[in-house]
This record gives C-alpha cells, structure tokens and sequence, in this order.
C-alpha cells in the first residue's frame, strides 16, 4: 500500500506533475503518453478505414439464378498487374492503373463496383481480364479507376457530338512499367526526382513511392528509335511522371504530333523529342490479300506494340484454310513472308508485285520469320483453279473483293 504514494512522491519531485491514477489497468502513466497512443490508434484506424473497400455485384448465372453479393476488402495500391502475351497476338490494354482488393478473390466470376467504405462513393469498376496462359485461357478480376471510364465515356461522347476529329487519342508508343527508388538510384536518377515521387507518395497514399521505366516500344514508333529498354521515364513537358496515367494523360491533353520527354540513360540525363502516336481503332488496316487460302495482310496493332514489329518488316499471316496449299506447305499463322525468291516484300504492295507474275503451277520460295524471329524457307506450289489471289478493301465500312489471278 505504501508503494502507489512513494512513486506519486518520486514523479512529482522531479517535476513530473501530469501523472494520473490509471485505475483500470491499476498503474500510472503520463497523460501525454495516453493521448499520443490514442491519436496514433485513431489515425491507425482511419488509416484502414480509408483502405477498406465493398466489391458489390451479381453472382451466378441466368440458369442458377443471379444475386446481389458484397465482400469486403482492403485496397491495395501497391501492386502493378502484369498479363502474359497471347498466342496469338491480340489486343491486350497496358499501362493501366488497376485497383487491386485483397481479401476479394480474382477468379470469382462476379462483375460489380467498388465501393469506399467510409464515403460510400464509388472508386472504379469491378471487371473482368482475360488471360491466355499457354493453350489454356482464363478470366481474372481487378478494378478498373472510375475516372478513366469517365474520361472514355466522355471521348465517345464528343466523337457522337461533334465528330472523330474531336476525340483523337494519341499516345507514347511505349509500354511502362514501375521500379522502385533503390533501382532507380542504381539506374543514375538524380535525388532530386526521387524527392518528388517520394512526395507525390505521401501526399496521394500510395507507398511505396516509384518511378518508371520503358518496358517495350511499339513497332515502327518514334520512341523506338529514340528510347531504350530500361530508360527511366522521368519528365514529359516538364511535368514529373507519376502513374500510368499521368503520363497518358500528359500526351493526350497536349495533343501534339512530339513531346520532349526527359529520361534517365546510364546514369545521364537527358531530353528526346518523341513523336505521338495517332491510335487506329482498325486492326486490319482496311485492306487483306487471300493467296494460296492464307489470309495476309500488314502486321496488326498487336503484333506492332506487343513484339515492336512495324508495318514495313514483312506480310503478316493471319489465318490459314484447311486443304489449300498454305497449310501443305505449312505456312504458319503469325508469321511473316519477308521474301519471295530471294525479293524482299516488306508491303503487301511488294508482295503482290512478286506474286502476280506467277503462272499456275508455279513453285515458290517464301521466306518467313516467326514472331520470335526465327527464320525458315518453304517451297509453296500455286494452284488458282481452287485457290486464286484476292484482294479485300474496306472503305466507308464497306468491304469489295478483287480477283487478281485466273486459272
């Protein structure tokens, strides 16, 4: 009992006057140290409230019946979502911002909102990925950002408005990915901007900070020419790059034909000048060339932005028939004719020049190169009675066929 006085006597003699009975937990301890402890378990909460978030949709199918389902989860602004390349080449979205649930499991089919916890508001969309790993194809969920369907939304709407010259998008001709602050100090970025990404991670409550780097560049791009594998993307027009969007947005909102990027080299910096690109919303550029039952035509968006191929390196081989001499001579889909007899036939234009000389019955040498570059010669024998050239042209979304060999 003599034990309680004798500290209150200690504490107040050496000026420790803020001391209070603590009865509950039957000890004293300062009153400053409680009211820290409590500011920093509220701020802790806060901190997870605003992390926490409802993914609110339909489960199920029209057969079993749909409901409204809810989980609860904690958004994780951390990751960056990398999707393999499909086989075979086919459009797939990059440098997308996504929103990432953990507790919330991606494979469930369930398509729906996300939801804030605290505000009720809504951050983005629940949406469904495709995913193609090897011959086996797949569906994974992730959060698409509100703003930017509101910012696609409001494109179309001025396209419907006031024309497709109003709703023009450009873009970098370079895919994007995050590196951390400890990589890009070994890369040669000045403190500096590693300053403001750490600042630009406070302040928008995304830890830990990074920065960006080129992933890959699009085929026949001015950024293929200019920029390199691993070049840290610092600067555009002077603005700091601070997500994916950012730097979309950057380039969108100029919309001019070149933009000086500032990036980061082998340790030195530097300004490029890098022209934009105009997105097509054609894949097949109007126009394919049917030759032996191989449908050709020049290398798609895919293929140029997925294995930096241009459009002048080859005759792109999109589908083959069954029965025609395409597939006796095993002339693969995806790959390239680059040559015809010892010709180059870098166009479709070049080609048709090498191949309308031929007569029926004609052995052919076609030198092709796979997507991964291996390259191979095949000897194809021509038979129009069954299988003659043809062109297809597309304009003012009408399609016309042209016979350019006869039997």
């Amino acid at each position: 009992s003599f034990i309680k006085p004798f500290v209150i006597g200690c504490m107040a003699c050496f000026g420790a006057a803020d001391v209070k009975n603590d009865l509950h937990s039957g000890g004293y301890r300062f009153e400053n140290e409680k009211e820290k402890e409590k500011e920093k378990e509220k701020k802790k909460e806060e901190d997870e409230s605003n992390d926490k978030v409802w993914v609110v949709g339909l489960n199920g199918t029209r057969r079993s019946g749909r409901r409204l389902v809810s989980r609860k989860g904690e958004r994780d602004v951390r990751g960056q979502v990398y999707f393999p390349l499909p086989q075979p080449p086919r459009y797939q979205e990059q440098n997308l911002d996504v929103i990432i649930v953990k507790g919330v499991s991606t494979s469930q089919a369930q398509d729906g909102v996300i939801i804030d916890h605290k505000t009720h508001g809504i951050l983005g969309y629940w949406a469904s990925f495709y995913v193609q790993a090897g011959n086996r194809h797949a569906e994974t969920f992730y959060g698409i950002p509100s703003y930017i369907i509101q910012e696609t939304v409001d494109l179309a709407r001025k396209r419907m408005e006031k024309g497709p010259e109003y709703s023009v998008v450009r873009a970098l001709g370079v895919e994007l990915e995050k590196v951390s602050l400890a990589r890009a100090q070994e890369l040669g970025v000045q403190p500096e901007f590693m300053k403001r990404a750490i600042d630009h991670a406070r302040e928008s409550r995304i830890w830990p900070p990074s920065l960006f780097a080129v992933r890959r560049r699009w085929g026949g791009s001015s950024a293929q020419k200019l920029l390199r594998d691993g070049d840290v993307l610092m600067c555009l027009e002077g603005e700091p790059v601070q997500s994916f969007r950012t730097a979309e947005k950057l380039v969108m909102d100029l919309n001019k034909k070149s933009v000086c990027a500032t990036i980061c080299r082998d340790s030195k910096q530097m300004d490029v000048h890098i022209g934009t690109l105009q997105l097509q919303s054609s894949g097949t550029d109007e126009e394919v060339i049917f030759f032996s039952g191989a449908s050709l035509q020049k290398p798609p968006f895919a293929v140029s932005h997925q294995y930096g191929i241009s459009n002048n390196e080859g005759v792109y081989v999109g589908n083959i028939q069954k029965g025609s001499p395409a597939e006796r001579y095993r002339l693969a889909p995806t790959s390239r004719i680059v040559a015809v007899d010892g010709v180059k036939t870098p166009t479709l234009e070049r080609f048709l020049e090498c191949v309308q000389s031929k007569e029926n019955g004609t052995s052919m040498r076609l030198k092709v190169v796979s997507l991964k570059g291996h390259e191979r010669m095949i000897t194809l024998k021509l038979d129009y009675l069954y299988w003659p050239t043809e062109r297809i042209c597309g304009a003012n979304g009408e399609w016309k066929r042209e016979v350019l060999t006869h039997y």
